[in-house]
């Protein structure tokens, strides 16, 4: 046994500075971390994890050492026993704090069948062999786009823009498109066939897509009524990517959500979705494996994005957590892990770990890390992070004020 794992780890975590992260003076994550973040520069998310592209680092003797290597050496003693075996000696998950100024790219992810056959034949583009289902709970709030709309609204956007509907010509006549009631089955198959339609469309007839973006642009500028936020959000994406992007006109056939404080949405494989606006904690499977589908200057595998598609419409519910005492739980939908929202107030709290790995971030207030078996106690504050060793059956936090953390586990 490795008695100098048997302890809790703050956590050191790369900050990735993607161009749709928020600059400052507006950044939420270095107010996050408690850092002044420096001018003209975005930061997009915070990773906490294992992640060999971008790993956590913890102290051990003086020295920031990489998590993943850590783990490659010590399964074991920092992941738990069970968690190394079922998980073949890595961490299943990947934390992050994401915080999106503009739109994010309209993506979706593949199973795990799918990821691995993509490895395969592509790994320059696919670089592991997970899947990604993942969960993105709204800090302050957040603006999406997730899932298809359904064949009914797909005919009230032909309605409303006509310049989408000639672009289709005669499969604006679809005859679903006046029905609001159809099986799950029937609205997945008509919606196949439109989406598919829509790019082979714009792949055989480029010019005509590229000329009916340009005047659906011009009618929208001319109008005197405000934009809609799709409409904004189009023609920001028409500016920025160039009208050749098939995801300026798939922005309209996907369904806008906004989340409130404490609301999450989960997003399963073949899901397409973008980011559009907000501060968000999210957790996924340790993958970072993307099939994207527009509003993006990065590559774009339209064969395989129609082939691994969900095309079931309203298939992303917004999800309020249930309430445990002072513990927020969000739902499982994946063995990989499970995040709940933790609020302590004046009082000590101890967590049992199941002799397994967990990871806990505050995101407000300050406290006191208590290991009696490890003879430790740390001041905790905003910002900070910790991962505690599957070696150590429980720990305490202490609060006299008001503590809010978020704490991930694997089920």
């Amino acid at each position: 046994m490795n008695e100098f794992l048997q302890k809790p780890f703050q956590l050191h975590n790369p900050v990735q500075h993607y161009k749709w992260g928020a600059i400052p003076p507006d950044a939420f994550i270095p107010r996050l971390l408690g850092i002044r973040g420096k001018p003209d520069t975005p930061y997009a998310e915070l990773w906490i994890g294992a992640h060999p592209s971008a790993p956590s680092k913890i102290r051990i003797e003086h020295k920031l050492l990489p998590l993943n290597e850590l783990l490659h050496r010590f399964p074991d003693q920092i992941l738990g026993k069970n968690v190394a075996q079922k998980f073949d000696k890595r961490l299943p998950f990947l934390f992050k704090v994401l915080s999106a100024a503009e739109a994010l790219s309209i993506q979706a992810h593949p199973t795990k069948g799918q990821a691995e056959l993509l490895h395969k034949t592509d790994p320059e583009h696919y670089p592991d062999t997970n899947h990604k289902p993942e969960i993105a709970i709204a800090l302050d709030s957040l603006t999406a786009l997730a899932g298809f709309i359904t064949v009914y609204q797909w005919g009230k956007v032909f309605q409303k823009y006509p310049e989408i509907a000639d672009f289709f010509s005669k499969n604006t006549d679809y005859p679903l498109f006046n029905i609001r009631k159809l099986s799950r089955q029937r609205q997945s198959d008509a919606l196949r066939q439109l989406y598919q339609a829509l790019i082979y469309l714009s792949r055989t007839k480029p010019s005509l897509y590229q000329r009916s973006v340009d005047r659906l642009a011009q009618r929208l500028k001319a109008q005197k009524t405000r934009y809609s936020r799709k409409e904004k959000l189009f023609l920001e994406s028409l500016e920025k990517y160039g009208n050749a992007d098939i995801g300026l006109f798939t922005l309209f056939f996907l369904k806008m959500i906004v989340l409130k404080a404490g609301e999450a949405i989960c997003i399963t494989p073949g899901i397409p979705h973008a980011y559009l606006h907000g501060n968000i904690v999210e957790c996924m499977a340790n993958s970072d494996n993307v099939v994207r589908a527009g509003l993006t200057p990065k590559f774009q595998d339209i064969n395989t994005l129609m082939r691994i598609l969900n095309y079931t419409p309203n298939s992303v519910p917004i999800i309020k957590p249930e309430q445990q005492g002072n513990c927020c739980q969000y739902p499982v939908f994946t063995s990989e892990f499970q995040i709940s929202r933790i609020e302590l107030s004046r009082r000590s709290h101890m967590f049992q770990t199941g002799s397994q790995i967990e990871f806990f971030l505050v995101i407000g207030g300050t406290g006191q890390l208590i290991s009696r078996a490890a003879h430790c106690n740390k001041r905790i504050v905003k910002g900070q992070s910790y991962l505690i060793p599957g070696g150590l059956p429980d720990y305490t936090i202490n609060t006299r004020s008001q503590l809010r953390l978020f704490r991930v586990q694997i089920p």
